[in-house]
């Protein structure tokens, strides 16, 4: 007789998401995931896998959500500089949610897992090389349309963005406030811009 599975496997993904999310791979064991889920270690091992298989799907839960969220402006292929603002506001109001303070979980798995995870860490080689050809496209259309400065290539407005936004997460993770943090967009919105007198 086929055992009737007695849990929804996408809640429990969200579930687990969440406490990775917050608490990190190395700070959460199977007993926190059975507990925090709902779902039995039988009904986990079976739906999921092991933790790091869990872990990995939570991950890629989570890049989807921030893809759909984060990242729907600077993902048109005509975005420019309209939707980099946009893109700065909808991260402005993540940061500045209640799950905010968790960072992000990319940026955290990158810190806690890549050194020592040769796969994780090609695997977020791809996700950070596909958001800043993403920033790199939006800045080079502003560039074309007149919208942002050409004296420095798009190629280099892009990954000082990029390390901004991370290094902006590790930040809030580590105690930095949102009143401290966002001033940040505002700079780089200024950097943007042609310099007086040229």
């Amino acid at each position: 007789m086929v055992r009737t599975r007695e849990f929804d496997p996408d809640e429990a993904l969200d579930k687990a998401m969440d406490l990775f999310w917050e608490r990190g791979f190395a700070h959460t064991s199977m007993e926190d995931l059975v507990r925090y889920t709902g779902v039995s270690r039988y009904g986990l091992y079976g739906t999921f896998g092991n933790k790091d298989e869990i872990y990995r799907l939570a991950l890629m839960r989570y890049t989807r959500m921030m893809k759909n969220e984060m990242q729907k402006d600077i993902s048109q292929p005509d975005a420019g500089r309209k939707e980099l603002e946009a893109y700065f506001r909808t991260v402005g109001t993540i940061v500045s949610s209640d799950e905010g303070h968790r960072g992000c979980m990319i940026s955290n798995t990158a810190s806690e897992l890549a050194p020592f995870d040769p796969a994780m860490a090609a695997h977020l080689k791809g996700l950070h090389e596909e958001l800043k050809a993403k920033l790199e496209r939006a800045i080079a259309n502003g560039q074309k349309a007149g919208d942002i400065r050409r004296d420095i290539p798009s190629t280099e407005l892009s990954m000082m963005l990029f390390a901004m936004i991370q290094g902006m997460a590790a930040l809030h993770r580590g105690g930095a406030t949102v009143a401290e943090l966002i001033p940040c967009f505002n700079a780089y919105l200024k950097v943007l811009d042609e310099p007086a007198g040229r």
